[in-house]
């Protein structure tokens, strides 16, 4: 049938414009809280209303747990491996997986105050999980990787949105509203208020590489640093005031934050200067994270937004949208992380959908219309083949770079 040759030619097939942060597809709408990719860039966890998802293969598919069965999650962390992990909510729910996600026990929390974030600072034994309710701050504690949970005493008389500790389960800090910043030398029997000057909300910290230099991040665009172990704290501006939720250094030098706005900054000199990155995304960012080094990173969000990049979010000027003709079946598009396959403009109003074939012949990627995230793919030579009814049998080349 002649329409069905020109529904397959008129495929749109090429990188994007700028290939920094790319949108990937959850398979939900509801707000995404917090991402977790333990070990590596490939097998993360994120949370979103009473449920977890899970992908395998960096992002490109997520699939939904069962459980765990709780109100509104708000974090999720798996301390060693992609095995072991715990999730917390609203209403002092903290539950627990030993396989992947596949299964979750409830764990007995002694609280019902709201949690808000996870941390095991060097093992699945020794962790610590914070949050609170307006006037009232709850900070908890484990050393048998979540059987027992004992409540600490902590200076504040606000929720506790963040707690990190960087090196060892003695040393460490938290943040969280109207200003409190708070720190222990002794596993948290003790907590000492830390003076700084600024009554924001902070929301996310981060100590990259030790307990001296850290960074806390907040309401009305606000990043502090210290080089002290928390000592003294110095505005970093980014040039933005969006409210900023989520901070995370990969390296001692090179950080991101994240929040309002689809807002995502970049420093490589300690934050010193910040760089506004497109997100592309207006959606509010929750949380950012670089699993494994500067370059790939995911940032999840509201409406189900999660984005991700593989160079940094710095980008790659790259050449527009074509069509790919039969013609030009030899001529390879080159991509690097993003492969955009357009709808098409026919009178049966069908899209066009396509399999992404290895050259041994192998499919390896169902593409649909829109951008597909082909990171995860070593780089090489691929072929798109339509597969629509009635699909002409030409195929387009395509080179997958990083």
């Amino acid at each position: 049938m002649r329409i069905c040759v020109m529904i397959a030619a008129s495929c749109m097939l090429a990188g994007p414009a700028l290939a920094g942060w790319v949108p990937l597809n959850p398979g939900t709408t509801t707000d995404i809280e917090d991402v977790c990719f333990p070990v590596d860039a490939v097998t993360g966890y994120a949370v979103c209303g009473a449920h977890a998802i899970k992908t395998t293969d960096g992002g490109v598919t997520w699939d939904s747990l069962p459980g765990p069965d709780m109100w509104t999650l708000t974090a999720v962390y798996f301390p060693e491996d992609v095995m072991t992990g715990f999730a917390v909510a609203s209403g002092g729910k903290i539950d627990k997986t030993t396989d992947g996600g596949s299964t979750w026990v409830r764990e007995s929390s002694g609280v019902t105050l709201d949690l808000r974030s996870i941390c095991f600072p060097v093992d699945a034994q020794t962790g610590y999980v914070c949050g609170g309710d307006a006037g009232e701050a709850v900070m908890l504690k484990t050393t048998d990787g979540g059987g027992t949970w004992v409540r600490l005493t902590v200076n504040a008389a606000q929720p506790i949105e963040a707690v990190s500790f960087p090196v060892d389960d003695r040393t460490g800090f938290a943040a969280g509203w109207a200003g409190v910043l708070l720190k222990t030398t002794d596993g948290g029997s003790t907590w000492d208020s830390v003076l700084h000057g600024y009554a924001n909300d902070f929301s996310s910290i981060s100590f990259p590489t030790d307990t001296i230099i850290g960074y806390v991040v907040g309401s009305g665009g606000t990043v502090l640093k210290t080089t002290n172990s928390g000592a003294t704290w110095t505005p970093q501006p980014t040039g933005g005031s969006d409210y900023l939720t989520s901070v995370d250094f990969p390296t001692g030098d090179t950080g991101y934050v994240a929040g309002a706005s689809g807002s995502v900054f970049k420093t490589t000199n300690g934050g010193d200067t910040w760089v506004k990155q497109v997100s592309g995304t207006s959606d509010f960012l929750y949380a950012v994270q670089f699993p494994i080094g500067t370059q790939i990173g995911y940032a999840v969000g509201r409406n189900g937004t999660i984005i991700k990049t593989t160079d940094g979010g710095t980008g790659v000027e790259e050449a527009p949208p074509r069509p790919v003709w039969a013609a030009e079946a030899n001529a390879p598009t080159i991509i690097r992380g993003v492969l955009v396959l357009g709808a098409v403009g026919s009178r049966q109003n069908t899209e066009c959908r396509a399999d992404l074939l290895d050259v041994s012949g192998r499919a390896v990627l169902a593409l649909k219309p829109g951008p597909n995230d082909v990171s995860p793919l070593a780089p090489g030579v691929y072929f798109v083949h339509p597969s629509i009814a009635d699909r002409d049998s030409s195929m387009s080349k395509v080179i997958v770079t990083r």
